[in-house]
C-alpha cells in the first residue's frame, strides 16, 4: 500500500540488490504506460529493425534494440508514475514530463538533456551490471528456478490481462507502453528472466557474506558519521521586507532579523526553554498580524465598506478571521512539532553544513548546547536536544497481510473481515509466521484480495509523521511486544494491514552497518565481474532508438 516504510525497509534489507540490477516489474506501470499511446506519438519502429540490431552483449548474453527500447520506456513510465504519485499532475511539467511530446522532446528536469537520453543512460548502466552478473551466474552454474520462470510468465499474463481489460491488442498495448509494436512478448519475457537471473545471483552473493563483531565495530568506527544522528531544535529568523523595498529598508530588515535571532539565542543560552521562547515570539508576530488586520477591518467599517448582514465576507473580514485563527493555533505543542528535527544524519563530508560540523564534531555538541548561525538575510538558532548517538533500539522481524478498501462495501465490512482473519489465526494450533502468511491465500476469495508481504526482516522505526503509521510504529516497537502478537491497523482511504510480530532483531545501528558492508562488498564483486566479462556496446544501435 505504500503507507509505511516497512515495505521499503524490507527492500533495502536486500542490500539494494533488487534496485541495482533489476529494472522494475512490468505490472507496476501498466496504467501510466498506456497513456503514451493516447497522448503522444509512439514512433513505431518495425520488427526487423529492432531485432537485427544488438544494443549490448557479452559472450553468452545479449540485449536487442527491442529489449533496450522496452527498458527505456519502462524506466520513463516508472519515473512518470513516481512523480505523479508524489507531487500530482500539476508538477509534472516542472520535471519536464509532457506526454503530448515524444520522449526526445521532453526536457529532463528542465535541463538540455532529454528524458529519452536520460532513460537510455540509466538503462545502459543497469544493463552493464545485469549482463556482468548473468555471465558470472552462468560461470557459477547458477540458474533460474521454476518459481522464477513462473514469475516472468505472470508478468506477461498481467500484460495480456491488462490489454484485454482495456480493449487493446497485446501488440497495441506494448506499443502504447514501450514505444513500438516491434517489441514482442518474448522480448519482454526474456529480459525479465535475464534480470531475475542477475538479481537472484547478486542476492545469493549478498546473503553469503559473513562478518565478525570486530569487523562491524571497525567499519562503524571508520564510518561513524554515516550512522550517528542528533535531535535538535532550530528556528530561522528571516529579514522581512516588501518586494519593492529600498536598499536602506532591506538593510534595516536584515539587521532587525539578526538582532532578534541574537536575542532568542541569548535567552536559550541563558537557560530559557527553546520551545517557550519561540512560542512567545511566534505569538508576538501573530498578534502584530492580528492588530494590522483589526485596524484594516476598523478602517473599512468606518468607511462603510463592511456589511455585517451579508453572507459573503469582505476581504477585511476574511483577513481578520485568518489572523485570529493563526494566533489561536499557536501552542507549545504545535511549535515544538515545527522546530524539532529528530534522528538527523549528517551530510557527506564534502557538503556538511556549518550546523552539522558543530553537531557532529570529533567532540560533538552536548545536550542543551546552542549555536547561532548567520546567513546573508537570516540567522538560525539551534539547540541540541539529544547529542550525537546511534540507534541502539532493536529492530523487529514481522509479517504483514494487506486488505484494500476498494474490495469492500464499507470500512466496517473490511474491519469485520480483518477480525475474522485474526480470530482464525488465534484459534489455530499453529501460530507461526508461515501459517500467518497462508491466511492470505485462504481469505482471498471472490473480489477480495488479501496480500502477504512475507517475512520482513529486521525493519527499523518509520520516520513518517502520518498518524496511522505512527500507531503501527508505536505498537511494533513497544517494550511489551512479544512474539506471536497480531494486530490490525487501518490506513485512511487505503485499507488495512494485519501485522504479526515474529521476533526481535539486532540493534538498528548494527543492521545499518551490516547493510552498508554488504552493499560495499557486493558493489566490489560486481565491479570485478565487469572486468572479468567484457561488455560490447553498440552506440549506433542505441542511438537509433527513439
Amino acid at each position: 500500500m505504500g503507507k509505511t516504510n516497512v515495505k521499503s525497509k524490507n527492500a533495502k534489507n536486500k542490500t539494494d540488490v533488487w534496485y541495482k540490477v533489476l529494472a522494475i516489474v512490468i505490472g507496476v506501470v501498466l496504467l501510466f504506460g498506456l497513456c503514451v499511446a493516447i497522448m503522444q506519438p509512439t514512433g513505431l519502429m518495425d520488427y526487423i529493425t529492432l531485432h537485427t540490431q544488438t544494443a549490448m552483449k557479452t559472450e553468452n548474453f545479449s540485449v536487442s534494440n527491442a529489449q533496450f527500447m522496452y527498458l527505456t520506456y519502462l524506466t520513463y513510465n516508472n519515473y512518470y508514475q513516481s512523480i505523479y504519485e508524489s507531487y500530482g499532475s500539476t508538477y509534472l511539467s516542472a520535471f519536464g514530463l509532457d506526454r503530448s511530446k515524444p520522449l526526445s522532446q521532453q526536457s529532463y528536469y528542465g535541463t538540455s538533456t532529454t528524458w529519452l537520453d536520460a532513460c537510455k543512460t540509466e538503462v545502459r548502466s543497469s544493463l552493464t551490471q545485469t549482463l556482468a552478473l548473468c555471465e558470472a551466474a552462468k560461470a557459477a552454474g547458477f540458474t533460474l528456478t521454476d518459481k522464477d520462470k513462473a514469475q516472468a510468465d505472470e508478468s506477461i499474463q498481467a500484460l495480456k490481462d491488462f490489454a484485454k481489460a482495456n480493449n487493446y491488442s497485446v501488440s497495441s498495448a506494448i506499443a502504447a507502453m514501450y514505444g513500438s509494436k516491434g517489441i514482442k512478448k518474448s522480448d519482454i519475457k526474456s529480459m525479465i528472466e535475464m534480470q531475475l537471473l542477475a538479481s537472484n545471483y547478486a542476492q545469493s552473493i549478498n546473503d553469503a557474506y559473513t562478518y565478525t563483531t570486530e569487523q562491524y565495530n571497525t567499519y562503524y568506527d571508520e564510518n561513524k558519521l554515516d550512522f550517528i544522528k542528533a535531535d535538535y531544535y532550530s528556528y530561522e529568523v528571516k529579514a522581512d521586507y516588501e518586494s519593492g523595498a529600498t536598499d536602506e529598508e532591506k538593510e534595516a530588515a536584515i539587521s532587525a532579523a539578526k538582532n532578534k535571532a541574537e536575542e532568542i539565542f541569548n535567552k536559550v543560552e541563558g537557560g530559557e526553554d527553546f520551545v517557550t521562547v519561540i512560542t512567545e515570539y511566534k505569538k508576538e508576530l501573530a498578534q502584530a498580524e492580528l492588530d494590522a488586520a483589526q485596524k484594516a477591518y476598523d478602517d473599512a467599517a468606518a468607511a462603510g465598506k463592511i456589511d455585517t448582514t451579508s453572507e459573503t465576507k469582505s476581504d477585511e473580514e476574511k483577513a481578520l478571521d485568518k489572523a485570529k485563527t493563526a494566533l489561536e493555533e499557536i501552542t507549545e505543542e504545535s511549535v515544538k512539532k515545527s522546530i524539532l528535527t529528530e534522528a538527523h544524519t549528517t551530510s557527506t563530508s564534502a557538503t556538511k553544513t556549518e550546523a552539522e560540523e558543530w553537531m557532529f564534531a570529533d567532540t560533538p555538541a552536548q545536550n542543551g548546547a546552542a549555536k547561532l548561525i548567520a546567513a546573508d538575510e537570516s540567522s538560525t538558532v539551534y539547540q541540541i536536544v539529544k547529542s550525537a548517538y546511534r540507534d541502539e533500539y532493536n529492530t523487529v522481524t514481522i509479517r504483514e497481510l494487506d486488505l484494500k478498501l476498494d474490495d469492500f462495501t464499507s470500512p466496517e465490512a473490511m474491519a469485520e473481515y480483518a477480525d475474522k482473519i485474526i480470530a482464525d489465526f488465534n484459534a489455530a494450533s499453529e501460530k507461526t509466521g508461515d501459517a500467518f502468511d497462508k491466511l492470505a491465500e485462504k481469505y482471498t476469495a471472490d473480489k477480495i484480495t488479501v496480500t502477504s508481504r512475507g517475512q520482513i526482516k529486521e525493519t527499523s522505526k518509520s520516520k513518517s509523521t502520518n498518524e496511522d503509521v505512527i500507531a503501527v510504529n508505536d505498537w511494533l516497537f513497544s517494550e511489551d511486544r512479544k512474539a506471536g502478537d497480531v494486530k490490525a491497523f487501518t490506513f485512511t482511504d487505503e485499507g488495512m494491514s494485519i501485522y504479526f510480530y515474529e521476533e526481535t532483531g539486532r540493534a538498528a545501528w548494527l543492521v545499518s552497518v551490516d547493510s552498508a558492508m554488504r552493499s560495499k562488498d557486493l558493489n566490489s564483486a560486481i565491479d570485478g565481474f565487469k572486468e572479468d566479462y567484457p561488455i560490447t556496446v553498440n552506440e549506433k544501435a542505441i542511438a537509433s532508438i527513439q
